[in-house]
Parts: structure tokens; sequence; C-alpha cells
């Protein structure tokens, strides 16, 4: 694993080194839930191996994510992805603990908690609303989500919550919606971790991010110093290089 820091970026992506093909299943042939980032895109994407996908949602008291950020969520997967059905399930969780998180303590609680694993026909993706900021933050470079392994993603939710109080901020539908749909890129293989780039579109400055003028994928869109400033209340699509990749690996 590696964390990737930047002089203008504080980013939370976080990258792992591919795994062989001895450790990237169990003893059926599925794939496993822990591999690295992006190496589960195509299996997102398409419709040959995994036909519907499941995500689990989890929380703490106080902490829940609005409906219509899984719903926009969704419509964003059906749109990107040929899977016959898409479920989010929802569940509240207990938290001895209140942050700041550092991935490690985020993926530990994920062993503790997640129930929903990848089966023959069905690939799950676990999404964690935490209740603290992410370790590290400081100033106004504050990190609004994570997704930090295959199939895995981690939502600041406290720091969206203390961002949308702030005057003139976007609404906590547009931030969350922007970032779900966001660190999901990354787990669909964006920008080059996964989903090969048909055309060099990767911002020389921010790795795995997209340089195409308000796309999705900015590394803006990952940071609360940044998200108002690009988009105001606007809830940014993936722009055209970034849906050719995912084409091109098996999406819509």
């Amino acid at each position: 694993m590696k964390q990737i820091k930047y002089t203008f970026y504080l980013l939370s992506l976080i990258l792992f080194i591919g795994c062989s093909s001895d450790d990237s299943g169990d003893s059926s042939g599925i794939p496993d839930n822990d591999l690295g980032l992006g190496q589960s895109a195509h299996d997102l994407l398409a419709n040959d191996i995994f036909s519907t996908m499941e995500i689990e949602v989890v929380y703490p008291e106080g902490f829940q994510p609005e409906n219509e950020s899984l719903q926009n969520l969704k419509s964003f997967l059906q749109q990107r992805t040929y899977k016959t059905s898409i479920d989010i399930n929802t569940r509240e969780i207990e938290l001895n603990s209140e942050g700041p998180y550092s991935i490690e303590q985020i993926r530990s609680i994920e062993n503790n908690v997640r129930t929903s694993f990848n089966t023959e026909d069905k690939i799950s993706v676990f999404i964690i609303f935490a209740n603290g900021k992410k370790q590290g933050d400081e100033g106004t470079s504050n990190t609004l989500g994570t997704a930090y392994q295959n199939t895995s993603i981690v939502i600041f939710q406290e720091t969206i919550i203390s961002f949308t109080n702030a005057p003139g901020a976007p609404s906590k539908t547009s931030i969350e919606t922007t970032t779900l749909t966001h660190e999901f890129g990354h787990l669909l293989g964006l920008v080059g971790i996964g989903s090969e780039q048909q055309n060099e579109h990767e911002d020389p400055n921010a790795e795995a991010h997209c340089i195409t003028e308000n796309c999705l994928m900015r590394a803006e869109a990952e940071f609360s110093s940044g998200i108002m400033g690009m988009f105001g209340d606007n809830i940014p699509d993936l722009g055209s290089e970034c849906i050719l990749d995912l084409q091109a690996n098996g999406g819509r």
C-alpha cells in the first residue's frame, strides 16, 4: 500500500500492489473482497461474471446518509454498468471510537461489521459513513472519502456534515452524491487503476484522477476545500474520456 501526497492535494486514494492469481479468490474461484483498488473494475462493470450488485451501507447513529444520495449512486451505477439489479442495504452500527481514523482503522472496522460478500453471481461493495475525520487532515485539506480496496469505500461523514453547515456550502445531498460517485469511480478503475486509459487524461499532479475540466474524477472532488469552487451545488458527471475507459472495460 502507498498513500500519495502532493503539495496542493492531500489525496485519500489508497493504492495497492497487485495480488497474484494465487490470492485473488477463495477455493471456489470467487474473487475476494479485500484485493487492491481497481482489481474488480471489470467485475463491477460487466455482466459476464457477476450479474447483480449488492451495496452494504453502514453508519453509526447520527451519521446516516441521505436517501436521495444513495438513490443517486444507484442511478449512476445503472447508467454505467450492465448489472441486472443493484440493491443498496443500509444498517446502523455501533462504534466505540470517534476518529480521526486511519485507513487501517477503517479496514479493521470493516472486518468486524461487514456482512455482505461476493457470491457466485453477486458482487458486493461495502461503504461506511464514519463518525470522524480522516487522520492527517489539517487546515482546509479535509478529505471527504476514500476508496481503499477493490470493493470498499469510506465516507468521512463528520467532515461532510461540518462543511455543509457552513454558509453558502452545497447541500448535503450534493456533496454526499459527488463523494460517493467519485470514490465508486475509483472502484471502477478510474483513472488508469484497473480500467485502461483509451486516451491519456490522467492528471500529472494527482495520480488516478482526471485532468478533464468539470469531470467527476478530478482530484478536487475528494476535498471540502475544492468541491465548492469546482461545482457549486451541481452534481458533476464523468467526462467523455472516463466514460470511454469504462466502456472499454465492460461498462456502458
